[in-house]
Parts: C-alpha cells; structure tokens; sequence
C-alpha cells in the first residue's frame, strides 16, 4: 500500500512569515520553474499596465460615491460628488500613486510565490447600487493591500486605526466585506520604507454593515449645501491663533471649506521653517512671510 501525500492548505496566517522566507538562502520559493516563472511574468505585465495607464492619464470619474471613498467624512464626500474644485496634485503625486499598484502587485505576487492562494483580484462589488472593486482574496479571505508611510504603518500595527481612521478605510473594506458576505477581512499593509510586512485583520464582528451608511451618503449629497465641518480647528501654540486640524491641513477642499475663516477673508498661511501653516483666526500676525494657498 503507497501512501498518499498529503497537501496541507496553507492559512493566512503564516502569510508574512512566508513572503519572508522568499528571500532566504535557506528557504526561497518552492514552486516548480514554470509556475513560478508564469507568477512573475503575469505581475510584471501588471506593473507594465498600470505605469501604462498612469503616464496616459487617468479618466475615472472621481465626482461619483464609490465604495472606496464611503469612508471619508461627509462635507469632503459632498464636495466630492458635487465637482468642487480642489487643489491640483503636486507634481510627484501621480508618481507615489503608481508607487502604491506597484505594491499591490509585488505584494500579491509575494504570496502566489510562498505557495498562498490568491483568487478574486480586482473583482467588482455592488452594494446599495454602488459599485467597487477589491483588491483580492489571500487564502480565502478578503484582503485589502496598503503600501503606508511609517507613521500610517503603525496605525495598522498597532491596531490604532479604529480610533484614527480619517481615510475611512476600515469602511472601505467593510463595504466590500458586506457586499461579499464575507466573514473574515484585512489589510495586508506594506511600510513602504522599509518594506516590513503586517497584517491588521477584522473578524465578523468588527465588520459594519456599511449599506446604511451609504443610503444616507446618495441622499446627503444631494443637498444643496454642505454637511458641517468634518474637523474643528484647533490652537496654534499659545499666540491666540488658531489653524487647521492635521486632517483638514491635508485634504484638497481645504481652502473651499474654510472660505469663512478669518471673518470671510479665508485661510491665511504663513511659511514657518517646518513648513506653511493655514491660520483660521489670526489674533497675533506671525513673524514669518505670509504666502498665498
């Protein structure tokens, strides 16, 4: 009698420890040449599509409720959906944008090659008559990839997102999770620095059930004017002046938004050596060159 052998499914949680193992002299990828040959030829031809796509432009509509963005706070999603004009991107913008579907497809990638099953990668989702796209299943489960800066990186580490969330991603992926009747979710999140690995996964019971979330938000948008503030302004050390909310500082309606700061005047900004700062009330004028937004 011959034994039969016996394959063990992996789980996603020996996902890190396995993609890490890729790169050890020791270790390294154990699939058969063709199969890993045609993993890698199949991301690289991703990465080719979306540094295609980035240098053509990109046409997406971004005036419409996605799932991707339920999470953001209301006034900015209003502005959103009602075509208020924003700050243009910097120049490099696009160029860190691509930097992030890079990452997405080497991190994919990475687990195809540590013997991970991936399925379901740009799958479309429809919740509430809203329409989204995943990034993929890991071993089953839904999984959104993140390429974050340090500080972004511990949040997820550390589990802290529940309490600083201003990018709404755990309603992103609960939406999608929804939508999919998804038991189990996570984010697989990449320190973009130092290229260390972590996963903040949410069971059933941290999932929410976004689809009343997002009959309000088709409702709200409709308004004629927009939802309050998201954030309030907070003091400038112990000058009397006041400046936007670190969330506020970094979202593109900003000057839209705060066109009421200063009585009526709007945002002023001063350039101090760490860099500018918007002045909702200024008590003390700064002593520092005072620029245009």
């Amino acid at each position: 009698i011959y034994a039969l052998p016996i394959f063990i499914m992996k789980k996603i949680n020996s996902l890190i420890k396995d993609i890490y193992n890729l790169f050890k002299n020791d270790k390294g990828c154990k699939l058969k040449t063709k199969d890993r040959d045609a993993i890698i030829d199949t991301c690289v031809e991703n990465i080719r599509e979306q540094l295609t796509a980035s240098i053509m432009g990109n046409d997406r509509d971004a005036t419409r409720l996605r799932m991707s963005n339920v999470g953001y706070p209301d006034r900015k999603i209003w502005y959103q959906c009602n075509n208020t004009q924003q700050e243009e991107l910097q120049d490099n913008d696009p160029i860190k944008f691509l930097y992030g579907h890079i990452i997405e497809e080497l991190v994919f990638c990475f687990a195809k090659l540590a013997g991970h099953k991936v399925t379901d990668q740009q799958k479309e989702t429809k919740l509430e008559g809203i329409k989204g796209h995943i990034d993929g299943r890991i071993d089953g489960v839904l999984v959104d990839v993140k390429s974050a800066s340090p500080i972004s990186y511990r949040k997820f580490k550390d589990r802290t997102l529940y309490s600083d969330d201003p990018f709404g991603y755990i309603d992103q992926l609960s939406s999608y999770a929804t939508a999919l009747k998804a038991k189990e979710a996570g984010f697989l999140v990449m320190n973009k620095i130092s290229g260390e690995l972590c996963w903040m996964g949410l069971d059933e019971l941290e999932i929410a059930d976004t689809s009343y979330r997002i009959k309000y938000l088709k409702g709200m948008v409709k308004e004629a004017t927009p939802p309050a503030k998201c954030y309030p302004d907070v003091p400038e050390g112990k000058s009397g002046n006041y400046k936007l909310n670190t969330n506020c500082f970094y979202c593109s309606y900003k000057k839209e938004c705060w066109a009421d700061a200063n009585n009526g005047h709007g945002l002023r900004t001063f350039m101090y050596k760490r860099g500018p700062v918007h002045l909702t009330r200024v008590s003390r004028v700064p002593d520092v060159p005072e620029v245009g937004i």
